[in-house]
């Protein structure tokens, strides 16, 4: 058996695609219009070409010429990736002359390095599926074929005149059949047409194609109607009749013959073959030697030392002109939700020092209200215990010393009554994190009810009703992911649990506020989970006083919920939609409205990925990608809680190194990460809205005018796959090939005439990026010493300026943002300026 995919997508004006080969061991003979230029990745595989044979193994090349019998065969599994190209589209020309690549007879293998950097590079062009990329490369195809043209053209061989003749029939013959193979031929309709006799043709092809018409013409309908039964959902008949078997029976008898199953069957299992591969790749972090991976190491321009075309070229900058805008406008009024929530991993780290000095200093620099976190209840915190007699035994020890902390910072507890103490769980080995919680129900809920209230209890006795009035509960994480991540695998089991645990909470009275759980929603998936939990609130009295949702832009959609479990290292989908998180924030908000539920909706977690070893985690583009989401969707939810603090989290053991890709603003040894100083630069946004657009973000307040601009750039589609490519630990940046700066522009009107101090801060790879520091320090070991040096110099940029407003409160503001950039610019009256 065997499997061909894309591996990008081609535009479609483009000859030529590019197609990844999995193969048991056998791929039986097939001939193409096109040229087939193998690389091959793992396995050694022979190339049984016409009259030619070669064995090639990892990094070899070969070349199969248009018209060419093609067949692979090995002892073994092997992987290829095959650029097929059709000649005689790009150069009608070329249509006759044939090509010798192949590493087994390659005197010099470094001359076949050009051929393999120009099939990486079609590649690196075509990472994102865009239709302008038929330009750049519909050039590199030519430039392939002046490198074969140069260097790969076969030499005479001095063949008999009579080895011409039949070398030219043998191409009319071909050609004639790949062109009317559907046309249902026979031998002698064949023979008719090249006016020779049955019997002949049939001596001739058997000697100069290796097999007979038959055989030869049923593994080309075969070949052409397998594409069409993986890429359309056409009937089987359809299918049989547009690739020339006139009777659906004789093809369905033909195709079990080479097969071994029925052609509906075929279709089932491999397009389940190829879902179950991509599930696969989505779960773990792409080896060395996957496709692209290999192909990756002749991307840099001295693996095209041979070739004389430059195919760079510096991406167009991105042109953003605002028309005037009246700074003294009442605008749309602001409330600054993003800093209603905090979040940190576990109620555990809480009582870690180092974590405390970097949540203090969160809270000083942006200032929140609430801070969320897991674990309320797990067996870290030692909360619940049984005595030998069965007897719940409470100690509220250690959550006491750090409910103390966060109210003594300002920081009011966030109440995620979760997880399940070991000894009350129902199912003792159902527990997930490298430092486990259990995620199963309670073995007896009237005890679950019993420890929540002793803990509400508990928390008034010692701060008082009216504080704890203040605070919001909500019950367990994400239950809408079923039994493989933290929901119960019976929506009736949890509905009774949020039942029991809203009615103990409200025991202690109706205005302490409780919330819907933890529910982890996107714009592609059913809502269905969640309907029916309102529905069960509706039906018995425990509507919630305000809905919790999670956001992450994995895509869901192509993987199971249990592949993304932050326990998996990087390689996860994402979604190729960047404006995924602003859908699924409008979407979710029509759908309450729709209902009737006038209620805050509070996202607790969101973040890019759940992965926790992402590369781009530590980079500049987190920071773009932070501020056009938090901008985009400003205000539209009551809460938008940024999962999370810090890198030192305890979902996975945690790493040596310092630059990750953890999910922190913090890295685990407390450095400030690119996003952090958005988070802080938004502390400083007016009260008002006065204009917004892709890009920029412009407010103002009576200090002055703070304008918000972000160069974002989504990552390439290949990316967004899972692949990786030519992304390696030092180049976190190969994703965005296609990043140009952004000039952008705005006329301020309504100010009042005079001086302003424009005060402008850079936040890029230049400036603020604690990975980019460390890179340009060349990539040192982590000590003390390189710590404390990254932590100081990793600081936005700072530029300061007088500007003047003219007669008529007229100011032009511009600026140039370099890719991935963001950049807050402050325009305040130099008199007030004077004074601050």
């Amino acid at each position: 058996m065997y499997s061909e995919s894309e591996l990008v997508v081609l535009p479609r004006a483009v000859p030529a695609r590019v197609i990844f080969i999995d193969a048991d061991g056998f791929i039986p003979p097939a001939r193409r219009d096109e040229a087939q230029l193998f690389f091959v990745v793992h396995g050694r595989p022979t190339f049984v070409v016409d009259e030619d044979e070669a064995t090639l193994g990892p990094e070899d090349l070969y070349l199969a010429n248009a018209r060419s019998l093609v067949a692979l065969e090995s002892d073994g599994p092997f992987q290829v990736i095959a650029l097929r190209f059709d000649v005689r589209r790009l150069d009608e020309s070329l249509d006759d002359v044939e090509f010798r690549v192949s590493s087994a007879t390659a005197t010099n293998p470094r001359a076949l390095r050009p051929l393999i950097h120009l099939i990486a590079l079609i590649i690196k062009a075509n990472s994102t599926e865009d239709d302008q990329n038929r330009f750049p490369t519909t050039s590199l195809l030519y430039a392939l074929l002046d490198e074969l043209t140069r260097n790969f053209v076969a030499s005479p061989t001095g063949a008999a005149p009579a080895s011409d003749k039949h070398r030219d029939r043998m191409r009319r013959l071909l050609r004639y059949i790949d062109e009317h193979y559907a046309e249902g031929l026979t031998l002698n309709h064949v023979a008719d047409h090249e006016h020779l006799s049955a019997p002949y043709l049939s001596a001739f092809f058997k000697e100069h194609v290796g097999l007979t018409f038959s055989a030869y013409y049923n593994a080309l309908r075969l070949d052409r109607a397998v594409d069409d039964l993986l890429t359309t959902d056409e009937s089987v008949e359809t299918v049989a009749r547009r690739n020339g078997f006139r009777d659906p029976r004789a093809f369905v008898k033909v195709f079990k013959e080479r097969f071994g199953v029925l052609p509906s069957q075929y279709r089932r299992d491999e397009l389940e073959k190829r879902e179950g591969q991509s599930r696969r790749s989505t779960a773990a972090e792409p080896a060395p030697d996957t496709p692209l991976r290999v192909l990756a190491k002749y991307l840099p321009e001295q693996a095209a030392e041979h070739v004389a075309v430059a195919y760079e070229t510096d991406p167009v900058a991105k042109m953003v002109a605002v028309d005037a805008v009246d700074a003294s406008s009442p605008g749309r009024r602001l409330d600054h939700s993003y800093r209603k929530v905090t979040t940190v991993g576990r109620a555990k780290e809480l009582l870690y020092e180092e974590v405390r000095g970097m949540l203090t200093q969160w809270q000083a620099d942006v200032g929140f209200e609430y801070i969320k976190f897991h674990g309320l209840f797990g067996d870290d915190m030692h909360v619940y215990r049984e005595d030998k007699d069965g007897n719940p035994v409470y100690s509220f020890v250690l959550l006491d010393k750090v409910l103390d902390f966060l109210l003594s910072i300002g920081l009011r507890p966030f109440v995620e009554l979760s997880f399940m103490p070991q000894e009350l769980a129902s199912v003792p080995e159902r527990t997930v994190f490298s430092a486990e919680f259990n995620v199963s129900p309670p073995a007896r809920l009237e005890r679950w009810v019993g420890l929540v209230e002793a803990f509400v209890g508990h928390v008034i006795d010692r701060y008082g009703y009216a504080e704890v009035s203040t605070w919001l509960f909500s019950p367990w994480n994400e239950p809408d992911t079923g039994p493989t991540l933290f929901g119960f695998g019976d929506d009736a089991r949890f509905h009774e649990f949020y039942k029991a645990t809203y009615d103990a909470v409200k025991g202690f009275g109706s205005d302490l506020t409780f919330g819907s759980p933890a529910m982890l929603v996107t714009y592609a998936q059913d809502k269905d989970w969640l309907l029916a939990f309102l529905d069960y609130a509706d039906g018995h009295d425990c509507r919630p006083d305000f809905m919790t949702v999670h956001f992450y832009d994995n895509d869901f959609q192509h993987s199971t919920l249990s592949e993304h479990s932050p326990a998996e290292p990087a390689g996860l989908r994402l979604n190729k939609d960047q404006d995924t998180f602003h859908k699924t924030v409008r979407q979710l908000t029509l759908l309450l409205r729709d209902r009737g539920m006038q209620v805050p909706v509070y996202m607790t977690e969101w973040n890019l990925t759940v992965s926790h070893r992402d590369l781009l985690n530590d980079t500049t583009f987190k920071s773009c990608y932070l501020a056009k989401n938090l901008l985009e969707s400003y205000d539209e939810l009551g809460s938008f809680g940024y999962w999370t603090l810090t890198d030192l989290v305890e979902e996975l053991q945690p790493s040596a190194d310092m630059f990750h890709g953890g999910l922190g603003v913090f890295t685990s040894n407390g450095v400030k990460k690119p996003h952090y100083y958005v988070f802080a630069a938004l502390r400083r946004a007016g009260d008002r809205l006065l204009t917004s657009g892709e890009g920029y973000f412009v407010t103002a307040s009576d200090n002055g005018v703070q304008i918000y601009l972000y160069n974002y750039e989504h990552f390439s589609h290949l990316f967004a796959s899972g692949e990786r490519y030519d992304m390696t630990y030092l180049e976190r940046y190969a994703p965005f090939a296609e990043v140009g700066r952004m000039d952008f522009s705005l006329e301020l009107t309504g100010l009042d005439p005079g001086r302003y101090r424009q005060r402008e801060e850079v936040i890029n790879a230049e400036h603020g990026s604690a990975f980019d520091t460390w890179l340009r320090m060349g990539a040192p070991a982590i000590d003390r010493q390189a710590v404390d040096y990254i932590r100081q110099v990793s600081v936005p940029d700072l530029i300061v300026n007088d500007v003047d407003a003219d007669a008529d409160g007229t100011l032009m503001v511009s600026a140039v943002l370099e890719p991935l950039e963001v950049r807050v610019i402050e325009l305040v009256p130099h008199a007030r300026h004077a004074h601050r």
